[in-house]
């Protein structure tokens, strides 16, 4: 039930005045009936009884009032920002005058005498076309193949248009979390030039808004499909409204597919994104005043072409090369062209492998999660010297042997092959010793 409002009330006497049954008024308003009835029969001019009621805080004005000096509370000097909390007022007057009453009790008094809070005022802002998209998780518990499974749907909402996408996946990780962008990239048509996210430790690592430290690894994936991020600020839904309404809306437009039993997560998302594709056809685009469908298609023009990405990645670090050609990653050391000594190499971390680019390019890609901690390839030891790294010293003939695919000790004869046995030797040996 909503709260019962003065603007309720005067929109109750006016319907109930056109002869509209009070219970149908209730209805359609939201509000309690019994409540409207009473409201109703009251004058309208009557003053309300409960501020004239007694209170347990009566006579205690002055103590209240040197709690907020205590304080510094700018109620006091009649102003009505940055106050304290009802509770601390509470907890003082308890703990050191002996009150008894209730937090509910202290919050009345502060609202009856002391200026209420100003209400901010909040900015509309509307971006150009391919500017901006908003992306967000949803949480939904789906059936699939008769168990019910719990499912985290991103959403992705472009600013301009209002044209909206939902991808599905069952975990919440990094690589999810980039998989998730492309695919919302992919069906937006290109990619915008800002995206909004909340400080999600995939997106951000630290801190939020204009001073947040972004996730390292989102950071490059931002950087290789060429938008920037734009976090929200802490506790500010408002600054992602957009998204946040869509995911309200999508919830109510796509209950009935959230209902059915589906075999797999395939066929769900394609009905996903038919019902999405419904939706632009049905619903206008409040800036542009056009079908949410045309307005996508004209803002699509605007959008940067889709990335072209090698394999995804959860980590990605910056790490310097060592006189041995080796960079450090999760435990493990790996080789690299010796070029690259004692420079600063990129490395990321895909589902099977270790990149390790620089320059824009790929320099070494060794196997990840091995049981060896050192991978080596003898191939990133040879070359030429360069102008700032001269060549390790060549590999004799004994080392080239040691590391060669068929080992120089399986190459000597066997033992089989040994003609005079050890007996021999013994006797031999026994002879010129005369027994000794």
């Amino acid at each position: 039930m909503a709260r019962l409002r003065q603007e309720h009330r005067m929109v109750a006497r006016e319907m109930v005045g056109r002869d509209v049954p009070v219970r149908q008024v209730a209805r359609d308003l939201g509000v309690d009936e019994s409540t409207l009835r009473y409201h109703l029969a009251r004058p309208e001019d009557a003053p309300d009884g409960r501020r004239a009621r007694a209170s347990v805080l009566d006579g205690w004005g002055e103590r209240i009032t040197a709690v907020l000096q205590r304080f510094d509370d700018p109620r006091v000097g009649g102003e009505a920002m940055d106050r304290i909390e009802a509770s601390v007022v509470h907890g003082v007057l308890r703990r050191e005058f002996g009150f008894t009453g209730s937090y509910q009790s202290v919050r009345r008094h502060l609202t009856r005498h002391y200026p209420a809070r100003p209400t901010r005022a909040v900015r509309r802002v509307e971006t150009p076309p391919g500017m901006q998209a908003q992306h967000d998780w949803f949480d939904v518990v789906v059936r699939i193949g008769g168990t019910r499974r719990p499912l985290h749907g991103l959403i992705g909402t472009l600013s301009h248009s209002r044209a909206r996408f939902v991808w599905l996946s069952p975990v919440m990780d990094q690589l999810a979390w980039q998989t998730g962008h492309l695919a919302l990239f992919t069906r937006y048509g290109g990619v915008p030039r800002w995206i909004r996210v909340d400080n999600l430790k995939t997106a951000v690592a630290s801190g939020a808004g204009p001073t947040a430290v972004l996730n390292p690894a989102f950071t490059t994936f931002a950087r290789a499909c060429g938008f920037a991020v734009d976090p929200c600020r802490a506790a500010t839904g408002s600054d992602k409204g957009k998204t946040e309404r869509s995911v309200r809306t999508s919830r109510v437009d796509c209950a009935d597919l959230f209902a059915y039993d589906w075999p797999e997560l395939a066929p769900l998302q394609a009905a996903l994104d038919e019902r999405c594709a419904e939706w632009h056809a049905t619903r206008r685009c409040p800036i542009t005043g056009t079908l949410i469908a045309e307005a996508f298609q004209a803002e699509q023009a605007q959008l940067r072409p889709l990335p072209t990405l090698h394999e995804l990645f959860d980590c990605v670090v910056a790490r310097p090369v060592s006189r041995d050609g080796l960079v450090s990653f999760e435990g493990r050391r790996y080789s690299v062209p010796f070029a690259w000594v004692g420079r600063t190499v990129e490395v990321r971390g895909t589902t099977q492998q270790v990149v390790v680019w620089a320059e824009g390019q790929v320099i070494a890609q060794p196997p990840r999660h091995t049981v060896e901690r050192l991978v080596i390839d003898e191939r990133h030891y040879l070359g030429a010297s360069t102008a700032t790294v001269l060549a390790p010293t060549p590999l004799g003939q004994r080392a080239r042997q040691q590391l060669a695919t068929v080992p120089h000790a399986e190459r000597l004869p066997a033992p089989e092959a040994i003609t005079r046995p050890m007996a021999q030797y013994t006797a031999l040996l026994a002879a010129l010793t005369g027994g000794r």
